[in-house]
């Protein structure tokens, strides 16, 4: 088969330097008189395509970023054609699996394989879900109301309501209903250490459960709190020790309960990690005993040792295989001054690793804000990387936001440059007019995940004249021009920049204040 790349002359060397990787592919590559291949259309392409010979060519692929459908092209030249790859870099990656998918007249390529990757991915985990019924009968598999849980599924992801306890209802049904939304397993309702509220408790836990139908679990040592809990049929006790056991067996030995090494009424948690394993052994040990059926295990992921925390999660699981684990994961990422979404990676990986079967996600600081989606994300990956025996790479989802797998960007030529006038621009502040129209302040709606434009006619006003909503910064600023909202050059220039920074701040969880630099 011969393949013929089309593309515009700044991007000509670095479709020869991919082309030249194809294996059991012949290709040819038409350079056409623009630029920049994005700049092209299916119509100009068929014009310039005319006066080429293609007696031999068997099928044409156009830019991914041009525009129109390429149908046009195929039924004037005769040859099928479509879309490409948006960048050279993916033309290897395509050409490897042109035959498992049919190629798009308007979809670039990328996107397609994208897209059946992600299928893929998502499609072996739902045949674990839909296995549930034979794995629950494996040893350490348990059902938390409604959900699996053990080594044989994917880890769960539990999202804890931080503070529970000081919120109306409203906000727990909302921050239930968003976890719930980011692929959230079991929502996590957080008390307040050092002052007993039973009734809060319960109130918390009712909240939680109207908002959404997942298991809701409370977080909380106090026995009459957890009593309080129970009886408002709460699905999951974090947390039991050796200090409140024989307090909590009257009354909740029905109910799945997570086990921690200490004994928080006499202040003891175990350093050494042989000392904190025989202290879970003896309190579990001594939970069978009295009742208790649905045992979770944790060993706690301590951020000043997370190292030797992870060692005695895995010498544990090691010596006891069929005993659930559960990670705190949040008690790392929330003190940690990185990128939560790295972090969360890496933490989801060490405890896949030690075969934990739920990890924890809070979102209490600004910098852990998507925790709950990035762990989720993570877990999947980890769950696809060990059932397929690899690493977490090329598994059809990720968790790539701020860099890119393959590079993307055309190289600049310092030739361009030649016989040209150069202008270097300066940090020279041109003060010019307001806009006749008016002007525009932008914020997000972090609640309802907008970019939110107001337009004010006048300095004096508290109110807007119009209001631009949307998630996206082309659609937002093409909406404004098309309701003839800006007239000046400069000021349509300055809300393509701020709406975009916007719409990357939206994106990633960055603060964004207007006119202020996002990084």
């Amino acid at each position: 088969m011969k393949v013929l790349l089309v593309t515009g002359k700044l991007a000509e060397n670095t479709v020869k330097t991919y082309a030249n990787q194809l294996v059991n592919v012949n290709t040819k590559i038409a350079v056409l008189n623009v630029p920049v291949a994005a700049f092209l259309n299916s119509e100009t392409i068929l014009s310039e395509l005319k006066t080429h010979n293609l007696t031999d060519i068997d099928m044409i692929l156009t830019p991914g970023l041009s525009r129109g459908d390429t149908q046009i092209i195929a039924n004037t030249l005769g040859i099928p054609t479509f879309k490409g790859p948006k960048y050279a870099a993916d033309l290897p990656t395509v050409f490897e699996v042109i035959n498992q998918f049919p190629l798009s007249t308007t979809t670039p390529a990328c996107d397609l394989l994208s897209d059946l990757l992600t299928k893929k991915a998502l499609n072996e985990i739902e045949q674990i879900e839909q296995n549930q019924l034979e794995l629950l009968k494996q040893p350490g598999s348990m059902l938390i109301k409604n959900l699996a849980i053990g080594k044989f599924f994917p880890m769960r992801v539990m999202a804890e309501i931080v503070d529970a306890a000081l919120m109306p209802d409203e906000d727990i049904a909302f921050f239930a209903k968003s976890f719930a939304s980011q692929g959230a397993h079991i929502i996590d309702v957080g008390m307040l250490a050092g002052k007993s509220s039973p009734k809060n408790a319960a109130r918390i836990v009712k909240a939680a459960k109207a908002a959404v139908d997942l298991p809701v679990s409370i977080d909380t040592l106090d026995p009459e709190e957890i009593k309080a809990a129970v009886s408002a049929g709460v699905d999951l006790i974090l947390s039991m020790d050796a200090g409140n056991i024989d307090q909590l067996a009257p009354f909740a030995t029905d109910t799945p309960v997570i086990v921690i090494p200490t004994n928080q009424q006499e202040g003891y948690f175990p350093k050494k990690i042989s000392e904190r394993i025989t202290l879970m052994e003896e309190t579990i040990a001594k939970a069978k005993k009295l009742g208790f059926h649905k045992i979770i295990a944790d060993l706690i992921l301590e951020p000043t040792d997370v190292l030797d925390s992870f060692i005695a999660f895995k010498e544990f699981n090691t010596k006891h295989p069929d005993i659930p684990l559960f990670v705190g994961v949040a008690n790392v990422t929330e003190l940690f001054d990185a990128d939560s979404i790295g972090i969360n990676a890496l933490l989801a990986r060490l405890s896949a690793e030690v075969n934990a079967s739920i990890m924890l996600a809070t979102e209490k600081s600004q910098k852990a804000k998507g925790t709950v989606k990035e762990e989720t994300i993570a877990a999947k990956m980890m769950y696809l990387a060990k059932k397929r025996a690899s690493v977490p790479k090329d598994l059809g989802i990720n968790l790539l936001v701020l860099k890119d797998k393959r590079a993307h960007e055309e190289p600049y030529s310092n030739c361009l440059e030649q016989n040209t006038n150069v202008i270097s621009a300066t940090d020279d502040a041109i003060y010019l007019e307001l806009d006749s129209v008016g002007m525009f302040k932008i914020v997000i709606d972090r609640k309802n995940n907008f970019i939110v434009a107001s337009l004010f006619t006048d300095t004096s006003m508290t109110m807007p004249v119009n209001i631009i909503k949307g998630t996206v910064a082309e659609h937002i600023y093409t909406k404004i021009i098309q309701l003839g909202l800006v007239t000046c050059l400069d000021h349509a220039a300055y809300l393509g920049s701020e709406l975009t920074k916007a719409e990357i701040a939206l994106k990633t969880g960055k603060g964004f204040t207007q006119d202020n630099l996002l990084f």
